[in-house]
């Protein structure tokens, strides 16, 4: 995690840093990724880095969880109480998340890569316990939904986290065989990476959120 210096750097100075670092990291997995390129790009001493990060994992560790809290904070938007029906609300936070790449390419950029892309030994670990805390999350949730009627309460809530789960990454794997040039093409463009196909990916999340309902309800 950061270090005091790199927390008590000017807010624009540490801005600067922390997106010229994702860039480099959403650019390339992490074995590719180069400090020294983010050291050329931001003109700093190599021994600037390592006064506000131990090494490069120590970096990577932290703008992932910078993303998932620009993320989170994103998504949060998206008020469960709102919403008569767990379905919809689900639905619409994978839409919400479009906008999010929208209005933060470069995080979503990077955490599209650490989902789908990263096979680097050094951070695996890490990317697995990201998948147990979601595991965890959804099983929350489930729990919450069988109580409030949204989901069957005679469904083992394990199973339904694994179909759920399953069924959300199934969502991402589609848009990738659909759209893979197109998603390959912003990579490199560090575009957005679901511009080229927004109301496709919006039909294809109702669908397979129908199909989920209709299983589960």
């Amino acid at each position: 995690m950061p270090t005091e210096t790199f927390l008590n750097l000017a807010d624009e100075k540490r801005q600067t840093f922390i997106e010229t670092a994702l860039k480099e990291f959403a650019d390339n997995n992490y074995d590719s990724a180069s400090i020294n390129k983010i050291i050329k790009e931001l003109n700093i001493a190599r021994g600037s880095v390592y006064q506000y990060f131990t090494d490069k994992l120590d970096l990577w560790l932290y703008l992932k969880e910078y993303s998932e809290i620009q993320k989170l904070r994103h998504i949060q938007s998206v008020d469960r109480s709102k919403y008569t029906d767990f379905w919809t609300y689900y639905e619409d936070l994978f839409i919400k998340g479009i906008n999010f790449d929208i209005e933060k390419p470069l995080c979503s950029r990077f955490l599209y890569r650490i989902g789908y892309k990263e096979s680097s030994k050094d951070v695996a670990e890490y990317i697995d316990n990201w998948k147990v805390t979601a595991k965890e999350i959804f099983t929350v949730w489930v729990d919450n939904e069988k109580n409030n009627g949204s989901i069957k309460k005679t469904v083992d809530t394990e199973i339904a986290v694994q179909f759920i789960l399953s069924m959300s990454s199934s969502i991402g794997e589609l848009v990738q065989t659909k759209y893979s040039n197109a998603i390959e093409n912003n990579l490199a463009s560090e575009k957005p990476l679901f511009t080229e196909s927004i109301e496709e990916y919006k039909r294809t999340v109702k669908e397979l959120v129908q199909l989920l309902k209709n299983a589960l309800k």
